[in-house]
């Protein structure tokens, strides 16, 4: 059975995603040594730097999108079915750097489908609970795994469906957030999908680096970050980081 990581990538105006996309790649060929797929459009290929044995392909993103009044290309997610030449895939944010091989104990899994449910400030103030400002649980789509086979596809195939009506569902379910977000896509659909019998998750909460965190190093083995004029670092642990100006790092 095939598996590797899917990867998305689109440059935007502000931010040089493609510096990021870089030391993602690194770290999952260091770590988790599994085949890589980079779903990015022309412009941002061109300025990609060569990162040896990965497969591409090409599509134009989806536009329109903002976050914080910047434009964000990133609510492609619902074609990583189709994307995806693997058997198993583990779809990743390009921001979610695996500085150990934690993640490859999920290829090991008999689920069809996983993805987080909670998140872990590593500065302990505990700032991701408005995620929960809905009618029904949220979920993190910054990591997901999932099978080739019927059951997935009709995940996926909801997702696209919940997209295109997303107006209404967001209403439906009282979602605070009005921006399309993945995350909320997929918590939506698993919720159609699965009713309120639930349904599974990964067994940790994702650590995360809030947006208002400046990363000022970052090696192999972890991120060193400044919040409030003090300095912390952490090492050995995989790590989501909110703050996109990483890729001036």
């Amino acid at each position: 059975m095939s598996r590797g990581v899917l990867l998305f990538c689109f440059d935007t105006e502000h931010t040089r995603y493609h510096k990021i996309l870089e030391r993602c790649v690194a770290l999952v060929k260091k770590n988790l040594k599994v085949e890589i797929t980079v779903v990015t459009n022309f412009e941002t290929f061109n300025k990609i730097k060569p990162l040896g044995l990965i497969n591409y392909k090409f599509i134009e993103p989806e536009l329109g999108n903002t976050k914080l009044g910047k434009s964000w290309n990133n609510v492609d997610r619902h074609l990583a079915y189709e994307l995806s030449p693997y058997d198993k895939t583990l779809v990743m944010d390009i921001d979610y750097f695996c500085f150990t091989d934690n993640l490859l104990e999920l290829f090991d899994t008999e689920y069809d489908f996983l993805v987080p449910d909670t998140a872990y400030d590593l500065t302990g103030r505990n700032t991701f609970d408005h995620r929960r400002w809905s009618m029904i649980p949220m979920v993190w789509a910054t990591v997901l795994l999932f099978k080739k086979n019927e059951k997935v596809r009709k995940i996926f195939d909801t997702v696209k469906y919940i997209k295109k009506n997303y107006s209404y569902f967001n209403e439906m379910y009282r979602i605070y957030a009005k921006n399309l977000r993945n995350d909320y896509l997929f918590a939506m659909a698993l919720q159609q999908i699965n009713g309120f019998v639930g349904y599974e998750k990964m067994p940790f909460a994702l650590p995360t680096l809030p947006p208002d965190c400046e990363v000022i190093d970052m090696t192999n083995e972890g991120i060193a970050w400044k919040y409030n004029d003090q300095i912390s670092w952490v090492e050995n642990q995989d790590v989501h980081v909110l703050n996109k100006e990483i890729f001036n790092v």
